[in-house]
């Protein structure tokens, strides 16, 4: 929806309440977008019917740059563009005179005919750009990203991570039929100046970057051989030319914007849980379980305790509530085994410790001081029981479960 281009109240950021489209009130100014442009070095661009009139101009003059043959001598021809004057004279005379009145030959006359938008590239809009229907360009060095000097860095505080953005409309693909009529004294000369043009069809006519494709049509010819006068030779050349126009403003609204890449600023969740060492056993305290689900949908929490701190963030949540059972294998009367992995810590980038698995023997806590462990990211598990700490020794028919950090 277009914005209400009635004259706004800045300070209270009220639109004004008569109604330009639709049946509903204009949205609110974003005041995001109102981006200040006085001090800028980046002009509007433009393309106009006139700049393809030039382009196409000045790649006759110098890009094919036609002459013909006369008295033995080379003549480049002039090229001209037809005004409303010079297309009466010709259009009642066949031919045109200068000021003095003198047979203007030989010449060359361009005159438009008409400019019709493409149907193959019309544009998605209704009087109206289309949302979307846009080229962005943006460049990473602006007033807000300053480069460093490597060789003598000068301090400074930290560069905001920001990019200037100038959003251009897509322009108006349209096509442009030309006329191009010549005037030679004899055929012979208009035969030169045919193979001369003739070898340009489907270039790109031009100059710098305005360059637009060029097609020519069917080529007519006819002498003017008025009484009393001197008879010329004149060639049409119908031309088609596949052209863009992109104005500065279109509906009273600049077509080149600009605006910045948008920042998000994120505060950090702070955890005391006295203890730094929230690995140290299976259990997770409670503070940082009542932020599992923020967590996991891309934030973070800081984890502060004994001085020091640690960042937690969806990965290392995961491990910290990934607790899992594995079932022991009976090998003899003090050794058992297990064929899984123990996880790998994402924070320490270390094996998950002993302190962070616990063992049951038919349902019953055991002490870790009763049995020798070092997990690893091996497959297969050994865990020895010292009898005389345990009280009794392991049989064969024990249901014995460790539960823990497993990958």
């Amino acid at each position: 929806m277009a914005k209400n281009r009635q004259n706004i109240d800045r300070k209270t950021n009220k639109p004004n309440p008569r109604r330009t489209e639709g049946l509903t009130p204009d949205p609110i100014l974003n005041r995001a977008e109102q981006v200040r442009r006085d001090d800028d070095v980046i002009r509007t661009e433009k393309r106009t019917v006139y700049d393809i009139d030039f382009a196409i101009k000045w790649y006759i003059d110098n890009e094919i740059q036609p002459q013909i043959m006369s008295d033995q001598t080379l003549i480049p021809v002039p090229v001209i563009f037809a005004n409303g004057e010079k297309w009466d004279n010709v259009r009642r005379l066949g031919y045109l005179r200068d000021e003095k009145g003198k047979l203007q030959s030989p010449l060359i006359m361009l005159k438009r005919n008409s400019v019709q938008e493409r149907d193959n590239n019309k544009r998605l809009d209704v009087n109206r750009q289309f949302p979307g229907n846009q080229f962005v360009h943006k460049q990473s060095y602006n007033k807000r990203n300053r480069y460093e000097d490597q060789l003598f860095p000068i301090p400074n505080p930290q560069r905001a991570e920001s990019k200037e953005i100038y959003v251009v409309d897509i322009p108006k693909y349209v096509t442009i039929e030309y006329d191009i009529m010549m005037w030679c004294d004899f055929t012979t000369q208009m035969n030169d100046l045919i193979d001369q043009l003739l070898p340009y069809n489907r270039y790109g006519w031009g100059n710098e970057s305005n360059k637009f494709h060029v097609s020519y049509g069917a080529t007519s010819f006819e002498t003017v051989n008025t009484v009393g006068e001197d008879r010329l030779v004149r060639a049409t050349l119908p031309i088609t030319v596949l052209g863009t126009l992109l104005s500065a403003q279109e509906t009273r609204v600049e077509t080149l914007r600009k605006m910045y890449s948008i920042k998000k600023v994120s505060f950090d969740v702070v955890v005391d849980v006295g203890d730094l060492n929230i690995f140290a056993s299976t259990t997770v305290p409670q503070n940082i379980l009542q932020y599992q689900t923020n967590v996991m949908s891309g934030a973070n929490i800081v984890v502060s305790g004994g001085g020091g701190a640690q960042t937690i963030g969806a990965t290392a949540m995961m491990y910290l509530t990934n607790i899992s059972e594995r079932q022991a294998a009976y090998v003899n009367s003090t050794t058992i085994s297990i064929s899984s992995f123990a996880a790998v810590n994402p924070v320490l980038y270390t094996t998950a410790t002993k302190d962070e698995f616990d063992l049951y023997i038919n349902g019953q806590y055991i002490d870790k001081a009763a049995y020798t462990w070092t997990p690893s990211d091996i497959l297969s598990q050994t865990i020895v029981f010292d009898p005389n700490v345990l009280g009794y020794t392991v049989e064969s028919t024990d249901l014995i479960i460790v539960k823990g950090r497993w990958a």
